[in-house]
């Protein structure tokens, strides 16, 4: 095999770089979107009895 010269090794070295640092952020966007998320999401057993009513009626 031959060796790769060093200005294409070091562009491979950057570019191996990148693309982790930017799985890495991604991976953390996701956690804090999970986050977020989770804090806004309320089970039904939590709801009180007024606010367990999902529909209106009409008068």
């Amino acid at each position: 095999m031959i060796e790769p010269d060093c200005n294409e090794w070091q562009v491979r070295c950057a570019f191996n770089a990148f693309c982790k640092r930017v799985l890495k952020n991604e991976a953390i966007n996701i956690y804090n979107e999970r986050r977020q998320q989770q804090a806004k999401v309320m089970t039904f057993s939590v709801l009180t009895l007024l606010e367990n009513q999902l529909y209106f009626l009409d008068k």
